[in-house]
């Protein structure tokens, strides 16, 4: 039986941009809807099958059938983003190119990836700071205070996942792991760590960049609700 909180991490995009649909939020309902479908193609085989699992019916709808439709979906997708990946930078507030730029800290001991990740984030207007290891990450927070975290899953003397959490839980910020393995006790690890998004390797920038920023609007989000109320 699938595990509620894989569920939840691929699941939950879904009703929300039924719900802004609902609201007559145009602008806001394609954006939503552009980043479940930019999940979904970043979604392994095994993902896949955890989903048609959830959806199947055995009378209606067998498991081998739907991933099928899935996989087809998925293929659709790949072959259309170009007419749809744009919706992804739709802005919800016009005002936001005014405001200071987000702040990432990259924690990635591997020189070559550190330096890449570096270069696509600044280039796409993000403030960004880069350390090799956990514990300069910790000497650097107070002072840069990120807005999101981007977290390799394997750092040379420290566990990914587990450092996740410790941050997670410290400092409140969204965390984006990277990693290779999607297995479902790694997908369970990293929900159950607080990340907002585990991200397999490789992928390209066009996905990183958009994934991340999809972070950075739903956690502003939670933060505007938390304050209204």
């Amino acid at each position: 039986m699938a595990e509620r909180g894989f569920i939840e991490y691929h699941l939950r995009e879904a009703l929300r941009a039924g719900i802004a649909q609902m609201g007559s939020n145009e602008c806001l309902s394609k954006r939503l809807e552009a980043e479940v479908k930019l999940r979904l193609i970043g979604m392994s085989d095994e993902e896949l099958w955890e989903l048609a699992r959830l959806t199947a019916d055995p009378f209606k709808r067998p498991v081998d059938q739907a991933y099928k439709e899935y996989k087809q979906r998925v293929e659709e997708l790949r072959v259309t983003a170009g007419d749809w990946m744009s919706d992804l930078q739709i802005e919800q507030d016009p005002t936001d190119k005014e405001r200071m730029p987000d702040k990432i800290l990259i924690i990635v001991d591997e020189p070559s990836l550190n330096e890449e990740l570096a270069s696509v984030l600044v280039g796409a207007s993000f403030s960004v700071a880069s350390v090799p290891d956990y514990p300069e990450a910790l000497l650097r927070l107070d002072e840069f205070k990120p807005d999101l975290i981007i977290l390799n899953e394997v750092l040379s003397g420290r566990d990914g996942i587990e450092a996740c959490a410790e941050l997670y839980e410290t400092f409140g910020v969204p965390v984006v792991l990277l990693g290779k393995d999607t297995s479902a006790e790694i997908w369970k690890r990293a929900v159950d760590a607080g990340a907002d998004l585990y991200l397999k390797r490789p992928f390209s920038h066009l996905v990183l960049v958009a994934r991340v920023k999809a972070v950075l609007r739903r956690y502003k989000g939670r933060k505007l609700r938390e304050i209204e109320s």
